[in-house]
C-alpha cells in the first residue's frame, strides 16, 4: 500500500505545534567560550580582579552578588546571572549552612583558565535598560606569573577587553610591619608587568584597591601611614603610564567588632566606579595581535572581542 502524501498545511501545523524549550545554563563559573556568548549576544562590561593570595578578590565577588541578592545596590537591582551556581559556591563559606563558626569565602581555584562571573543589573525606573557585568578574579597563581614573567603577562590577552582592571592590596599584609614592603611591591610589578606586556587598553579604567582596610586601622597610625605613602607610590610611579588611574580603601567583609567600617564600607563607590561606561579615547587606533594558535581560550577572549569591536567601528 502507498504512503498517503502528507497536507504541506497539517505538515507545517505539526511543526508549529512543537514545544518552545527555555534556553538554560549551568549555572556555574564562565569558561571563556561562555563569556564568548555573553558578550556577543550584549554589550558587556568586564571587571579584572587581580591581586596575590588572600587579598580579598573573591570576598568581593561574594559580597557583590549577596549586596544585589538582598535588594537594591549600588544603584542597580539584581536581575538575573548565568553563573548563579558559581556565586553560591564561592558564597556558601559566609553562611549558617556551611557549619562554620566565623564568616569566611572559598578561595578563587589555582588554575591558568579564567572564569568569569556574569550579573545582569537593571537601573532605577521602569524605563531603565538592562545592563550585563563580567567580572573575573585572577587567581593566584594567575597573578604570579603574570608578575614574574612578561611572556606570561602577554598571554593574558583577555585584560585587553578589560573595562575595568582593580589591583587588590592586602590590607591585612599591610597592617603587619614585615609583610608591608612585600605587598607594595607586588602591586608594583604586577602593574608593571601589565603595562610593559601592553595589555592595558586605552580605555580602561585601572584602580589600586587596598583591601580589608579595617585591619589597616585596627593596625595603628604607622599602618595607616604606611597605605598613604604607598598610593603616593604608586601614583607617581605609574600615573604617566595609565591613561586612568585612581585609588581606594574598601573593606567588603569588616569585622564585626570594627566601628570603623559599618554599612558598605566603600564597596558602593567602587561598584558604581568599576561599572561605570567609558568614555573611548580619541584617535584610538591602537592594534592586538593575533595570540600564537597554541593559545588556551581564555587568552583568545579577549582578542576576539576587540578584532570584531575594530571591525565594527
Amino acid at each position: 500500500m502507498a504512503d498517503t502524501p502528507v497536507p504541506a498545511a497539517t505538515e507545517a501545523a505539526a511543526v508549529a505545534d512543537q514545544p518552545t524549550f527555555a534556553e538554560l545554563f549551568p549555572g556555574s563559573a564562565l569558561s571563556a567560550a561562555d563569556a564568548d556568548a555573553v558578550t556577543l549576544r550584549w554589550r558587556t562590561h568586564l571587571i579584572v580582579l587581580a591581586g596575590a593570595e588572600d587579598s580579598g578578590k573573591t570576598t568581593v565577588l561574594a559580597s557583590l552578588y549577596e549586596r544585589l541578592s538582598q535588594g537594591p545596590f549600588a544603584g542597580f537591582q539584581f536581575a538575573g546571572s548565568r553563573s548563579l551556581l558559581g556565586f553560591e559556591e564561592i558564597c556558601h563559606l559566609n553562611r549558617l549552612a556551611s557549619g562554620g563558626v566565623q564568616p569566611d569565602t572559598q578561595r578563587t581555584v589555582s588554575t591558568e583558565d579564567a572564569k568569569y562571573y556574569h550579573l545582569a543589573l537593571k537601573g532605577p525606573g521602569d524605563g531603565a535598560v538592562r545592563r550585563h557585568v563580567l567580572l573575573s578574579a585572577m587567581s593566584g597563581e594567575l597573578f604570579r606569573m603574570a608578575k614574574d614573567s612578561r611572556d606570561d603577562a602577554e598571554r593574558l590577552t583577555y585584560l585587553r577587553r578589560a573595562d575595568t582592571i582593580a589591583v587588590l592590596v592586602d590590607g591585612a599584609r599591610l597592617a603587619l610591619p614585615a609583610q608591608r614592603t612585600s605587598a607594595q611591591a607586588d602591586a608594583a610589578d604586577i602593574l608593571d608587568s601589565f603595562l610593559d606586556a601592553e595589555m592595558v587598553g586605552a580605555n580602561c579604567r585601572v584602580e589600586v584597591v587596598f583591601s580589608k582596610a579595617d585591619r589597616v586601622g585596627a593596625a595603628g597610625q604607622a599602618a595607616l601611614d604606611f597605605l598613604t605613602r604607598t598610593q603616593e607610590k604608586l601614583e607617581a610611579k605609574f600615573c604617566s603610564r595609565v591613561p586612568s588611574l585612581s585609588f581606594r580603601t574598601i573593606a567588603a567583609r569588616p569585622d564585626p567588632s570594627s566601628s570603623s567600617y559599618e554599612g558598605d564600607a566603600g564597596l558602593v563607590a567602587a561598584f558604581q566606579a568599576w561599572t561605570k561606561p567609558y568614555q573611548p579615547a580619541v584617535g584610538d587606533d591602537w592594534k592586538m595581535s593575533a595570540p600564537p594558535a597554541d593559545a588556551r581560550e581564555f587568552s583568545k577572549f579577549g582578542w576576539r572581542h576587540f578584532e570584531q569591536v575594530r571591525r565594527d567601528s
